[in-house]
């Protein structure tokens, strides 16, 4: 994002706060490890200042009773061990690059934010009250706020990041690109023998082959009754050819998200009952979308909302003895993180995007099914982002190996 966006966003979340001092205090080097892919900052914080770095801070002032609009950025004081290890840390010039006038020494910070307090107000910042866990900056925000609880801004936040701007669908779209590519390496290797670590890997490969740094989330790669396990991760089994096994994985490219699920037969050719069930799928998936306009509700019993458009069609076509009734939630908001925060109002806007993922699972047969497509919301209805990647029972079986 632009020096000009990222100012946007700060400016419209102190117009949204109104008053006092906002502090946002970015993830250490050790409180932002993921693994292997190395430091991840905390995605509020990025969305604000476009900062990947460790051990920097936003303080943000809203202007009000005659006092300016403000924002400082702290930096982090650079040490020479410091620097050999986890190389040069940002710069004055970065900042200004950035949007940021006003650069200051991480070490002012508690100071410039007791002073602000005392002058304009209460001190908000992430707070863990918006539901979840408390965030793991919270101790350090406390030390800075003498212990104080500060008023929470994570309702705020997502709100403001559940409307994505173009810049934003354009950066989710190339995400999605590089997923069905890994998708299309991934599952030419089903087929009876073959492993879930194997189809595993060729996702992780082709996702770093084709630039990305990561994986938005652990894949899961279920065959046969794994696939009724929600949240499986073990991806250890071996593929039998009456099973059919899905697949849910996305690619994270510069810091946006993807996130699609298919369900392919092992043998190359979905029997009777998969095909059946899953044509079923695809009709609630199609319903669902149709559903996704501006003003409809995500879930509920609201008649229009998504989920119960799903359900309809679920409910009506479930044959004797599959249980229709969606064991998780329709739909979820896609961006910064997979699973972005959700507003705290559930009434679509043209903007937002959504991954849409009705499935079907009966453990007593050893089958789960589930398709998964991103969505963005738009003024005439819902637009289908990961449509490359095909999602019909023809198409789905042409992409396996055996197929």
């Amino acid at each position: 994002m632009g020096p000009e966006e990222l100012s946007a966003r700060r400016r419209e979340l102190a117009a949204s706060v109104g008053r006092g001092v906002i502090a946002l205090l970015g993830l250490t080097e050790e409180e932002g490890e993921s693994g292997f892919t190395g430091f991840r900052q905390e995605s509020n914080f990025y969305y604000l200042t476009g900062l990947d770095e460790p051990d920097v801070a936003l303080v943000i002032a809203p202007a009000s009773h005659g006092h300016p609009y403000m924002e400082v950025l702290f930096l982090p004081s650079e040490s020479a061990a410091t620097k050999k290890w986890t190389g040069p840390s940002p710069s004055a010039a970065d900042a200004l690059r950035l949007g940021f006038a006003d650069v200051e020494d991480q070490a002012r910070l508690p100071g410039i934010v007791r002073s602000l307090c005392r002058e304009r107000g209460p001190l908000s910042g992430l707070a863990g009250q918006a539901g979840g866990h408390p965030p793991r900056t919270l101790p350090r925000l406390l030390e800075v706020a003498e212990g104080e609880r500060p008023r929470g801004i994570e309702r705020h936040l997502a709100t403001l990041r559940s409307v994505k701007s173009e810049g934003e669908v354009a950066l989710i779209k190339k995400a999605i690109a590089v997923t069905s590519e890994a998708f299309r390496s991934a599952l030419a290797v089903v087929r009876p023998g073959a492993t879930e670590q194997s189809i595993a890997a060729e996702l992780v490969a082709e996702t770093f082959r084709r630039g990305c740094r990561r994986l938005a989330f652990p894949p899961i790669v279920a065959a046969g009754a794994n696939a009724t396990i929600l949240h499986y991760r073990r991806n250890e089994a071996t593929l039998t050819p009456s099973q059919a096994v899905l697949v849910d994985a996305g690619a994270e490219c510069n810091r946006y998200a993807a996130d699609i699920t298919r369900t392919v037969p092992v043998n190359g050719k979905f029997d009777r009952r998969q095909r059946q069930l899953y044509n079923l799928v695809l009709a609630a998936q199609d319903a669902a979308i149709k559903a996704a306009r501006p003003g409809a509700r995500v879930s509920g019993p609201d008649p229009k909302s998504v989920e119960s458009a799903a359900n309809r069609v679920l409910r009506k076509g479930a044959p004797e003895g599959v249980d229709p009734w969606l064991p998780h939630a329709i739909a979820h908001h896609v961006g910064l993180d997979v699973h972005d925060p959700d507003p705290p109002r559930d009434r679509l806007k043209a903007g937002m995007v959504l991954a849409i993922e009705p499935g079907l699972y009966v453990p007593e047969h050893g089958l789960g099914l589930r398709i998964e497509d991103i969505v963005e919301v738009r003024k005439d209805g819902a637009r289908i982002l990961s449509g490359g990647l095909p999602r019909s029972p023809d198409g789905v079986e042409a992409l396996t190996g055996a197929g």
